[in-house]
């Protein structure tokens, strides 16, 4: 083997080996950050959903209210 290529054989293989060592700080990183988030407790979960459940029905209803009125409209003026 030449030296040129020993020697990009060996910085190849540091930079592998670092890519690996950077992997393992960032996920442990990511533990130590994850046992500091504050999760909210089911009571505030279940009626965060509720209301957003709620709150689409009845959007959803309005616009499909909306959709009824404009096609009988537009089917009359057609008509």
């Amino acid at each position: 083997m030449k030296p040129k290529e020993a020697k990009n054989k060996i910085v190849k293989e540091r930079k592998e080996e670092n890519l690996v060592v950077k992997g393992v700080k960032f996920l442990k990183e990511v533990k130590i950050e994850a046992k500091k988030i504050t999760w909210p407790l089911k009571k505030q979960v279940l009626v965060s959903a509720l209301t957003i459940m709620f709150f689409s029905l009845l959007i959803g209803g309005y616009l499909g209210l909306l959709d009824v009125i404009y096609n009988i409209l537009i089917s009359f003026l057609v008509k």
